[in-house]
């Protein structure tokens, strides 16, 4: 009697075993990255805040413009 397809089927399930431990590890990293994506998310500043801040950016920005210009009339004067 041959024991070929035997010696076959152990092959694959060693394969098969061996990928599913190649997975469960994949699956582990993959966890963790969708959980610290989710903690960065839970601390990220909503739409208003965003909107604040770019309110904030704008004023400050327009500030500087403002003493820029007034820096370079008294150079110019």
């Amino acid at each position: 009697m041959t024991t070929a397809w035997l010696r076959d089927l152990e092959e694959k399930v060693k394969e098969t075993s061996a990928r599913l431990g190649e997975l469960r590890r994949e699956n582990e990293k993959l966890e963790k990255k969708v959980a610290d994506l989710e903690s960065k998310l839970e601390s990220a500043p909503d739409a208003a805040e965003a909107a604040a801040w770019a309110e904030e950016r704008g004023d400050i920005r327009q500030r500087v413009e403002k003493l820029v210009s007034h820096l370079g009339d008294l150079l110019e004067g």
